[in-house]
């Protein structure tokens, strides 16, 4: 089953603690990677693209390396019912395991806002991993937009449940931040990107970070189809600044 639940990881790039650029969230970091007694449960928040999916997926790969009950299920790319289908499928394999551990991610999550039947199954969810079960490990761990506070699911007590979550907004990148993060994607892809490539790259163009990686993606498939080393010129005649 939880295999089947974490969505698949492309290659080259996977999203890691060692790999994710930390910036000023440490302290989120270092939560994300204890491992706590008991039942955990943590409300992830912040902009688009601010690195909310990458912890999600790094707390479920580090689950993997402990052997724990894994799934990261993301609600943008699944129906309602599909959904709950998914979330049902959880909660059997750890009603059918009593002393299993456990680390469930739920991105997205304002895709579920008035879908009733994911509503209640994740009420079920956040209910069966929540029930005693000593110092089992068992984490919950939702991404959304926005604070909990400041959004409402039909089901009032799903309301009350997730707004008592640890909650933790994400930081935005600074540049230095963002020229870290194209630097280790471009060595999981092989080559170096200098300094000065960073440099020219951040003061001319546009600096989201979902945008830097798009046009990685670009610069990446020029320098394999040129053959040539990444350099300013080239970066100039493929993005056009």
């Amino acid at each position: 089953m939880s295999e089947q639940a974490v969505l698949p990881i492309d290659a080259p790039h996977q999203p890691t603690f060692e790999n994710f650029v930390v910036g000023d969230n440490a302290e989120l970091c270092d939560t994300l990677k204890s491992q706590v007694s008991g039942f955990s449960g943590y409300w992830l928040c912040g902009e688009d693209v601010c690195g909310k999916t990458h912890l999600l997926r790094a707390t479920c790969l580090s689950a993997v390396e402990h052997g724990h009950l894994h799934a990261y299920l993301d609600c943008a790319s699944k129906a309602s019912q599909a959904l709950a289908d998914s979330l049902l499928e959880v909660i059997d394999t750890l009603a059918n395991g009593q002393d299993l551990s456990a680390t469930i991610a739920i991105d997205h999550a304002d895709e579920i806002r008035g879908q009733r039947v994911a509503e209640e199954a994740l009420m079920a969810l956040y209910n069966t991993l929540g029930d005693g079960h000593g110092n089992v490990p068992r984490r919950l761990m939702v991404a959304h937009r926005q604070p909990a506070a400041a959004v409402s699911f039909s089901l009032a007590d799903l309301n009350s449940r997730l707004r008592a979550l640890a909650h933790h907004q994400l930081a935005p990148l600074h540049d230095d931040d963002k020229g870290q993060a194209l630097r280790i994607r471009a060595e999981q892809r092989g080559y170096h990107l200098s300094d000065s490539v960073v440099e020219y790259w951040l003061r001319r163009g546009p600096r989201g970070i979902d945008r830097l990686l798009a046009d990685l993606e670009r610069l990446d498939a020029a320098t394999l189809q040129h053959k040539r080393l990444l350099t300013v010129p080239l970066l100039k005649s493929v993005l056009g600044y």
